[in-house]
């Protein structure tokens, strides 16, 4: 009963919270009907890659988290949530991160329903099965890392959650628990999962991309080296595997088309849009221009760097992203996983390993090349690296990259004039999770 009274006083908050929650409440979601042929699998399936659009998570606000936490974006609009973030003094009942958090569990709940149901489903080869299993826990390893790296240690969901306390009532696992179970599922996901590269759909390239991010990011917890090596092994392979390259223009990234980068992106049309390019956009484009790209993001380009003006507009004196920019449609799609990453990915991990530097230098330099700038001739590891974090903020802003960067590199209180202590590099555990969960290892973090 007291689980149940909880729920229900805060599933009120949600509904009267303002319209950047558009999300339904976490782990309380009921199971989906019953899935008994091929065709219901493939259209919960369909359901579970479309949770990815939430605006929650993909769909607006897990990106722009990234940079807005960091020094890529700051608040220019009237939505409070947003100005906790830019000024790194974020409260745990952040109805933004309520919906991140509620969003991303809402990804891993349909991944676990399906899951669940699969091994009756009786018209279905075993391939095809393994194929199904493994694009969910690509979605599943997918949600349980964002959810990881914004927050440290959150409970690892490998089954549907019930109305029982058992299912409601979850502990913080700690993050060998969790990156454990991220690469169980990746590897099964990579050993099963289709070989093509589809635009929207996960693939073996995917998989591996996302090893190759995930073995980087436990690195800098655990300073194991073999994850360096695991981590430019795997980029390695998609960088030479499946017939990707960079795209040569820069600007037909963020065109409608498919292109020869993408690895994963959410797939956005029409009848499921994003707000992306409003909420960038000035008032004068129709816009409500609730954040907007620093000064100082937009003097670290080159005035040589295509991807200045390939990535920001200005209206008079006001910058804006224009990475997305289908204000009209809100059919921008999003990208997760693209190679440019890879290739930096692999430089970083042989930098820090101190092995293959030519070719860390070279990777950098088909990033730098594509950008419409010079070669770099060192191959000093120091200096290599700082040319990775460079090249990282500039290559990905906008796409959420740049806070979890700087906090995996140990630089976000150095760097960040509004962070002053090291536990606010984790976000708070929302308050939701906190008066719904009465499990004793369900824990805040320090600072909140």
């Amino acid at each position: 009963m007291k689980n149940s009274a909880f729920l229900f006083l805060f599933a009120i908050l949600l509904v009267t919270a303002c319209d950047v929650l558009d999300v339904d409440p976490y782990h309380s979601i009921p199971a989906d009907e019953a899935v008994r042929s091929k065709n219901d699998v493939i259209s919960a399936i369909n359901g579970t890659y479309a949770s990815l659009q939430s605006a929650g998570y993909y769909g607006r606000n897990y990106i722009v988290a990234g940079d807005l936490s960091a020094d890529n974006l700051e608040w220019t609009g009237t939505t409070a949530g947003y100005n906790q973030m830019d000024n790194n003094s974020i409260l745990a009942d952040n109805v933004i991160v309520e919906g991140i958090w509620s969003s991303i569990y809402t990804t891993i709940s349909r991944a676990n329903n399906l899951i669940a149901q699969l091994p009756i489903v009786d018209d279905i080869t075993e391939t095809e099965r393994n194929e199904f299993m493994a694009e969910l826990l690509f979605m599943r390893a997918l949600g349980h890392f964002d959810l990881a790296r914004m927050f440290g240690p959150v409970p690892v969901r490998t089954s549907p959650a019930d109305a029982t306390d058992e299912g409601l009532n979850a502990p913080r696992q700690p993050l060998n628990v969790v990156y454990s179970q991220i690469f169980e599922d990746l590897e099964f996901a990579k050993d099963h999962i289709r070989q093509d590269n589809i635009r929207g759909l996960a693939s073996r390239a995917s998989a591996l991309a996302l090893l190759a991010r995930t073995k980087l990011y436990y690195y800098s917890i655990t300073g194991q080296e073999i994850l360096l090596e695991e981590a430019a092994g795997y980029a390695g392979q998609v960088i030479e595997e499946f017939g990707l390259s960079l795209e040569p223009s820069f600007v037909d990234l963020f065109s409608d088309t498919p292109n020869s980068e993408s690895i994963f992106e959410v797939d956005f049309t029409e009848q499921d849009r994003n707000r992306l390019a409003e909420y960038f956009f000035p008032t004068s484009l129709s816009g409500r221009r609730e954040f907007a790209p620093t000064e100082e993001l937009f003097d670290a380009f080159s005035g040589h760097d295509i991807r200045r003006d390939a990535s920001i507009a200005s209206d008079g004196t006001n910058l804006y992203c224009i990475k997305y920019s289908d204000i009209e449609t809100g059919a921008d799609n999003v990208y997760v996983l693209r190679l440019a990453e890879m290739y930096l990915i692999r430089a970083e991990s042989y930098a820090l390993l101190g092995v293959s530097l030519d070719q860390a230098r070279d990777d950098i330099n088909a990033i730098r090349l594509r950008a419409g700038l010079q070669d770099i001739q060192t191959t000093d590891p120091a200096l290599l690296l700082d040319h990775v974090a460079e090249m990282r903020q500039l290559e990905f802003a906008f796409e959420g990259h740049r806070w979890f960067d700087l906090v995996r590199t140990s630089r976000a209180v150095e760097e960040l004039e509004t962070l002053h202590e090291e536990c606010r590099m984790l976000f708070p555990i929302p308050l939701g999770e906190l008066l719904t969960n009465f499990h004793e290892g369900m824990y805040q973090n320090d600072c909140y």
